[in-house]
């Protein structure tokens, strides 16, 4: 593939990447200034115990959100990589054995056409045996059967080096056809692995919005200085947030696995011949 080529699909996949649902690509989440000082007034008017909890679970969230940012880049790297990688994996397994097969190809076209002068004349030498059979010439007839017979163990020579080489071409595609199948095979195992990926993002991007929705109610909590409904809506918000965190893991470990493939299909493909 040409490096436009290549680079066309890179940038498919950039583009692809930025289309991934919110959960893969959330934005940071964090308190307006005001409402951090509202958060802050909140925590400051109820217990020491209830303050370090609620202060505890804000900053929890802070923090499972840069993780899942975090988690996106290595998707996203990984990703890259691995699309980069089978582009060119499927390039090297179409082209197996190429110069090998060609080489056959070339050799057995050249072995028949250096063969052709030899069955053109038993050709014509049969055309003219007919014909002097038919004419009843004994004497030419038995001339042609002569130079016939003394040619007969060339023709079966030319024709059995040609059955030969024909021979070695075939097998040679067969085996290339066998191997190709047998990586193609493995490869085929991404294709669930992609179904996986793509299944886990959704969900990622369900926690995500139901993380969103949250992030509301927590305000609104903030804003009428609700302690107990502020802090279990923080909890609520860590266990969205965590559970996107779960969801982004499984992407990377999938996107992993999709690695592995690719690295195992690569140590089985011959080298160029």
């Amino acid at each position: 593939m040409t490096m436009i080529k290549r680079l066309a699909v890179l940038f498919l996949s950039f583009i692809l990447v930025t289309l991934l649902p919110t959960s893969v690509l959330a934005a940071p989440f964090e308190l307006t200034a005001s409402a951090k000082t509202n958060f802050d007034k909140m925590t400051s008017s109820t217990n020491s115990t209830t303050a370090t909890m609620m202060n505890n679970r804000y900053s929890n969230v802070l923090k499972l959100q840069q993780q899942g940012q975090d988690w996106d880049n290595k998707i996203k790297d990984l990703h890259y990589v691995n699309e980069e990688a089978l582009i060119l994996l499927k390039k090297k397994i179409q082209l197996i054995d190429s110069n090998k097969l060609t080489t056959l190809q070339t050799q057995l076209t050249q072995t028949r056409d250096r063969y052709k002068p030899l069955f053109s004349m038993q050709e014509s030498l049969n055309l003219q045996k007919a014909a002097a059979k038919k004419l009843n010439n004994k004497d030419f007839y038995k001339l042609l059967l002569s130079q016939s017979e003394s040619m007969k163990i060339a023709v079966q020579l030319a024709r059995s080096d040609i059955r030969t080489k024909e021979s070695l071409l075939t097998k040679a595609k067969t085996n290339t056809a066998t191997t190709k199948k047998k990586l193609r095979g493995v490869l085929d195992g991404i294709a669930p692995l992609k179904v996986q990926i793509k299944a886990a993002k959704n969900a990622a991007s369900t926690s995500q919005k139901k993380f969103t929705t949250e992030t509301a109610t927590f305000k609104q909590s903030i804003k009428n200085g609700s302690v107990n409904p502020t802090l279990k809506s923080l909890e609520a918000l860590n266990t969205h947030a965590q559970k996107v965190i779960e969801h982004k893991q499984k992407v990377l470990s999938l996107e992993q696995q999709i690695s592995e493939t690719i690295k195992k299909v690569k140590t089985q493909v011959p080298s160029a011949g």
